[in-house]
């Protein structure tokens, strides 16, 4: 290379790093250090709920036992965070995205980003979840959480956090954010206080919750009838993590419109030593909001069926000698 050559290459690189700074000094496609304070945040405690709902000497146990199974789920702890930033116009496209393993309840970032406005949405925990995941990131439209399209899901193993904020950059001074993000999953617990000598296995199902939610709207979708599978966490305490359910509105931000006021249910299948299965069908009419527990207190008969216990917003439905057929695989 000779000295005419090396000046010329001197001169590229210089301005290329100057940028901004050689064009009439204008600094608006500029480049700016932004400092982003990510935190989840906890509406309801649902440790605190459980102990309300079962708070008898004789529900301790149970207390003890759902707590221990829930809290590391609802823990407020984010596993991973995935930060998106669109363009704040029309088109709203993504801009940028990063994504972190955090393991922590707060984390603070440095991003270098373009002065822009921008949308953020930012999601936590979706990376932990094998049945939920992060759908349609090309646009901020559609940016949601969507349910693995089953018809029959096995229970969530980790509540999913969400965050939205508008950020206008263009033209402010201001480079330090705070963003909250707040749950979108619900909880369903299932407690037998009462049982024959001999108890019966049971299967059991969450049905009418939602299996998305569009994360810059706040809405839950219902696109598909799927059944959440509870685990049994003993032979008389199931509980099952899932989206909310229809009518429910999210832990942070008002209810859409298209979000209609309908109840869910919860489906048990008692198998009986003489080889009939009993179902029950427990019909909620109150709806089950994100953050929240619903704790069900039955019964199970002798015939297999269940009666809920201490409570006036739960229906029940029995069918004596049920047949499988087309509405789940029992053995998914």
């Amino acid at each position: 290379m000779n000295r005419k050559q090396l000046i010329v290459l001197l001169l590229i690189l210089t301005v290329g790093s100057t940028g901004c700074r050689l064009i009439d000094d204008d600094l608006s496609n500029c480049g700016t250090d932004y400092m982003m304070h990510y935190s989840m945040r906890i509406v309801a405690d649902i440790t605190l709920t459980i102990d309300e709902k079962l708070s008898s000497e004789l529900e301790r146990p149970f207390a003890d036992t759902l707590k221990s199974w829930l809290s590391p789920m609802f823990s407020g702890t984010a596993h991973d965070l995935c930060m998106n930033f669109y363009a704040l116009d029309n088109e709203q496209e993504l801009r940028h995205q990063t994504k972190e393993i955090i393991n922590a309840s707060s984390k603070t970032y440095t991003l270098y980003l373009p002065r822009e406005d921008y949308m953020h949405l930012a999601i936590a925990n979706a990376a932990q979840d094998e049945y939920i995941g992060i759908e349609g990131d090309g646009y901020a439209a559609s940016l949601r959480l969507e349910q693995h399209a089953h018809d029959t899901v096995p229970t969530h193993r980790i509540a999913q956090f969400t965050a939205r904020l508008e950020m206008h950059m263009s033209d402010t001074s201001i480079t330090e954010y705070n963003v909250h993000l707040y749950t979108v999953s619900s909880a369903v617990a299932l407690i037998v206080t009462q049982h024959p000598a001999t108890m019966p296995p049971l299967d059991m199902f969450v049905a009418g919750m939602a299996t998305g939610f569009e994360i810059r709207d706040s809405v839950y979708t219902y696109d598909r009838n799927s059944l959440i599978r509870a685990e049994r966490i003993t032979d008389r305490c199931y509980g099952a993590v899932t989206l909310p359910s229809r009518g429910s509105k999210p832990s942070a931000g008002p209810m859409h419109e298209k979000q209609m006021t309908e109840y869910w249910s919860v489906r048990v299948y008692a198998h009986l030593a003489d080889g009939t299965t009993t179902e029950t069908i427990l019909s909620v009419d109150t709806p089950l909001d994100a953050g929240k527990i619903e704790i069900i207190k039955v019964q199970l008969n002798d015939d297999g069926s269940l009666t809920p216990v201490e409570t006036t917003h739960i229906g029940a439905s029995v069918t004596l000698d049920w047949k499988e057929g087309n509405q789940y695989d029992i053995d998914i």
